[in-house]
Formats: structure tokens, sequence, C-alpha cells
């Protein structure tokens, strides 16, 4: 598809303040690879390109963190805290997660779902950036209409003093020429509807 022919990306908001460029293109089978510094010789990814620089941030007063998203992941945290997001705090432990995690590999329940449950700390950051209305607005959503088009990636800072986690970001990176999907454009769309920050973020090729 032509950059003219491609439906816009969504507003690209709020900046994330990393570099858009990228070098060193190669393939490897069916994936993109470029190099996650222009010197050097680390080959990623782009989510993991854009997640790598987002997290060597500097910042006197904040440290950067994010992980990347499956995509199921509303499904696979609703299955593995339960459908009322009000209640996760009460499941959200190590102890718990291992335990379901164990169990849907021992007897193949929700199988699909099993690499879609994120870190605890992404968990935490989820809950206490976004909030329970917002979660139970994204939950509701995927169970109901099966929709996919999650972002690649969620992205947040913690405050060093205060140990608060704010800043959330969900990204969806694109290779230069590549278009969003429309289940994308509608879940980024819908996300920032409920007062959430999404944005596609459009890498530039340089040789």
């Amino acid at each position: 598809m032509s950059a003219r022919a491609r439906k816009p990306d969504p507003e690209p908001k709020p900046s994330l303040r990393i570099s858009h460029t990228v070098h060193g293109r190669r393939s490897t089978g069916n994936r993109v690879e470029y190099l996650v510094d222009e010197a050097g010789d680390q080959y990623e990814i782009p989510e993991k390109v854009v997640l790598i620089r987002w997290r060597r941030r500097k910042h006197a007063s904040y440290t950067f963190s994010g992980d990347r998203l499956g995509p199921h992941v509303w499904r696979a945290l609703a299955m593995l805290l339960g459908h009322d997001c009000q209640q996760w705090p009460t499941q959200m432990n190590q102890e718990h997660i291992d335990a379901m995690r164990a169990e849907w590999r021992s007897n193949g329940t929700y199988k699909e779902y099993f690499n879609s449950v994120p870190a605890l700390p992404t968990i935490e950051a989820l809950w206490e950036i976004c909030g329970a209305v917002k979660l139970q607005n994204l939950v509701d959503r995927h169970l109901a209409d099966g929709v996919f088009g999650v972002p690649d990636l969620f992205l947040y800072a913690r405050h060093r003093a205060s140990k608060q986690n704010l800043m959330g970001r969900f990204v969806e990176v694109k290779k230069p020429e590549e278009p969003l999907s429309a289940g994308q454009h509608e879940e980024i769309g819908f996300m920032n509807e409920i007062g959430l920050h999404a944005r596609c973020i459009r890498l530039i090729e340089r040789e």
C-alpha cells in the first residue's frame, strides 16, 4: 500500500522523546530487524527497538519501563484476575499468577492466552495508571467483541522518590510504509476516547 493510499496515522502525541530513526535494516525469515543504535551491533525487531530506547531514557526524577503486550492481553488478564477490574488488586501477586499459569500449562486451558500475560510490575502499572474504570472498558470491549488491534507496547515511567507509576503510553510500532489495520486504528481511537494515551510511532529508515 502506498503512503498516499494509506489511512493517516492517529495524531502522534504525546511525544515519547526517543529517536524514530533506525539503521541497518535486515530481514530474518519473515521478520525485519534494525540496529538498536546506529554505531552498535545489536539487532532487534521494531517494537523491541522502541522499548529499549524508552527504557534507556534518562531523567533525574524518573526511571522508564515498559513491556510488550500480547494480542489477547485484556482477555488473558480477565481470565487471570477476574472479570471485575475493581477486584484485580486482590489477585495481583506473583503466587497467584504463577499458580494460574501452571494450571493453564498443565491442562491446556486458555492456552492461547498464556503468553499474553504481562509481568507483574506491568500489571501493577496498568492498574495504577489506567484505573479500574478504563481497564473495565477495555476488558468488556474485548470479551464482548473479540476485538483485536492491541498496541504493541505499554510504556510508563516511575517516580524515583514516590515510586508512583505514571506517564502511561500505549504504542503501536510501524515500519515506514506498513499500514495500521482497521482494528489497530479503532483500538487506538477507543483508548484515546476513554482518556488513555495511545498512538502509533512510525520508524524512519536511514542507510
